[in-house]
């Protein structure tokens, strides 16, 4: 489980909304306090649906008499694979991808006041249920780990994914000149290939999960 849930975090991390929206916090008059407000929002929003969805997920399951989870997995990893496929393709989602292309421009123009309180908002829009996240605690509730160790990958994996997030802010408070400058050519790398990395990240999450569901089918 911890291997699996490591490669996922680290998938997830260089997803191109997320690191663009670091970005602007690090553009505003304030980059310490923004991206505080956007790791705490972000982080509490992300840890309490997790912890809601897998245990509802684990009761539901209890009470199922079939397969559930790992027709779930393959459900979710097929739809993680179509959609790494469209992506790819360069056909343009109606509600996934215009949201991932257009939010930090949004944001841009939201995020104009002084207060992080924004910032805040913008860090539980992002932790909201997605189909990644969703498939990250399918994989946690298919260990049959003890609840304290499945919360502690819970944690490991939120920890890991808002690496492009923690890192920038520590650089923040040293080297904030150079940490903006760096994090500026990542971003801009990333919106060029940003269909590639999407894709990627959706192809390592989508394998992982429809092996892990072939395997508990046997």
């Amino acid at each position: 489980m911890w291997f699996t849930v490591l490669l996922m975090a680290l998938a997830i991390s260089t997803e191109p909304f997320r690191l663009g929206m670091t970005v602007v916090m690090l553009n505003r008059p304030r980059p310490v306090a923004h991206l505080l407000a956007f790791l705490c929002g972000g982080f509490v929003m992300a840890i309490a649906v997790g912890l809601v969805v897998l245990f509802m997920l684990r009761t539901a399951i209890t009470k199922s008499t079939g397969p559930t989870l790992p027709i779930l997995q393959l459900v979710i990893g097929g739809a993680a694979l179509l959609i790494a496929v469209l992506v790819a393709s360069g056909i343009k989602l109606r509600r996934r991808t215009p949201a991932v292309e257009k939010a930090p421009s949004k944001w841009r123009q939201r995020l104009t006041g002084e207060s992080p309180l924004l910032a805040g908002v913008a860090g539980i829009a992002i932790a909201l249920p997605s189909v990644d996240y969703l498939a990250v605690l399918t994989v946690i509730l298919a260990s049959d780990a003890a609840a304290t160790s499945q919360i502690g990958a819970l944690l490991m994996f939120n920890v890991i994914a808002f690496a492009f997030v923690e890192v920038p802010l520590a650089g923040c408070l040293f080297a904030p000149n150079r940490t903006r400058a760096v994090m500026d050519r990542l971003n801009q790398w990333m919106a060029e290939h940003r269909r590639w990395t999407l894709s990627a990240m959706l192809v390592v999450v989508g394998c992982i999960l429809l092996v892990s569901g072939v395997i508990g089918l046997q």
